[in-house]
């Protein structure tokens, strides 16, 4: 899995995810990278330079790939997944397993483990707002419901 974006405009962003698929044979030996974008990639090393207070200078160099065979939930936000495997045991607040849950592209791509009703909750405060938008929703129908009738009564008038 990419640990940063490294070009957006091929869908390398920070979370996809790929194989290795070989090293380069150069003498750094990089890894190739097929992402399930469809892009293969050498992925180069990474540097940071950081200047302290001091003056002095820090560096840091890495690949910026990360091992992802499994993922937690908060990681794969925002993720459609072809093949995702879930276990409930561990969650712990409302809205965590809709999030796990809706990763799937497709139900036969989902597999779920652990399976508790118990932790497939909403946020109190979410199901609050969705019952005042309602109510609100179905004020604003009626009003247009009865300027729309007071609308024809005038319309037959003016006839």
């Amino acid at each position: 899995m990419l640990a940063k974006n490294l070009d957006v405009s091929q869908g390398l962003v920070n979370g996809t995810r790929g194989v290795v698929v070989g090293f380069e044979s150069e003498q750094k030996g990089l890894p190739k990278v097929r992402f399930l974008c469809g892009v293969t990639q050498v992925i180069r090393m990474e540097k940071w330079v950081f200047k302290g207070p001091s003056g002095v200078h820090l560096s840091r160099q890495q690949l910026p790939l990360k091992l992802a065979w499994a993922i937690s939930i908060h990681k794969s936000q925002g993720m459609s997944l072809d093949c995702v495997e879930i276990s409930l045991s561990h969650v712990f607040e409302s809205g965590q397993a809709y999030v796990a849950l809706s990763r799937a592209r497709r139900l036969a791509g989902l597999r779920v483990l652990d399976f508790d009703p118990k932790v497939v909750r909403a946020d109190p405060s979410v199901l609050q707002f969705y019952r005042q938008l309602r109510r609100h929703q179905l004020l604003t129908q009626d009003s247009l419901h009865t300027y729309s009738d007071a609308d024809e009564k005038e319309n037959v008038k003016c006839s």
